[in-house]
């Protein structure tokens, strides 16, 4: 058992994960260095940068890291008024039972070679989206984003256009990722881009480091997700 977890945590990554890995979680222990008073925004971010990590490497174990991270955002996002983030979080932690119970029948054996060690773990069978199904993708954002923009309006959000873009394009980006579609990478790109003006208005650097850490890591993931998906087509 505790073998079959340290392969799932440990296994299969290469030095540039592993550093880029490391970078992020610095990045977050330094805003916290500057801002200490925010714990839960660090915990938030910690996990969430191993979240989203995870997924960039096709690994299901990033949903356990996923169940810790929406719940605290959750928590933030109702401290700053967040609305559309408080119903998107709560979107992400069904989706993250979800998540588990569709990958586990679509997993594939990879193998890493180094020069001490030859490492087989278990990654995500990626798929690639078809020009109808492209266009599909596109229009549902569209009307997402104006009925959400309505509905946080009405209830009074900060930032009711704002945050209902980026609530529309993550709910897509979520299902899409839950089907194991490389294409919600680039969904998410615009996610991060947006999340961090959110934040910088918020006022939040752990949030805003949190997000950049984001960026980072959905670039390399659809630079993955497309090679994982070449491989199973």
């Amino acid at each position: 058992m505790m073998t079959t977890v340290r392969k799932e945590l440990l296994g299969g990554w290469t030095t540039f994960e592993k550093s880029y890995i490391g970078g992020l979680l610095l990045l977050q222990m330094i805003v916290f260095y500057f801002n200490p008073e925010n714990l839960i925004s660090m915990i938030a971010g910690i996990s969430g940068v191993l979240c989203v990590t995870f997924v960039a490497k096709g690994k299901i174990s990033n949903y356990f890291f996923g169940v810790i991270q929406v719940s605290l955002y959750l928590i933030i996002s109702l401290q700053f008024v967040l609305y559309g983030e408080v119903l998107l979080n709560s979107f992400y932690f069904i989706m993250q039972i979800v998540g588990i119970i569709v990958w586990r029948k679509k997993m594939n054996v990879a193998v890493s070679e180094t020069s001490a060690n030859t490492t087989e773990t278990a990654v995500v069978e990626a798929r690639s989206l078809s020009k109808k199904q492209t266009i599909f993708t596109v229009t549902v954002v569209v009307i997402f984003w104006y009925l959400f923009g309505l509905m946080l309006d009405y209830f009074g959000s900060n930032q009711p256009y704002l945050d209902s873009i980026t609530t529309a394009i993550s709910v897509v980006a979520q299902i899409l990722m839950t089907l194991r579609y490389k294409e919600q990478w680039l969904l998410w790109i615009v996610v991060n881009i947006l999340s961090i003006i959110l934040w910088i208005i918020a006022g939040n650097p752990s949030m805003v480091a949190m997000w950049v850490a984001f960026l980072f890591n959905s670039s390399y993931g659809y630079y993955n997700w497309r090679k994982l998906a070449k491989q199973t087509a």
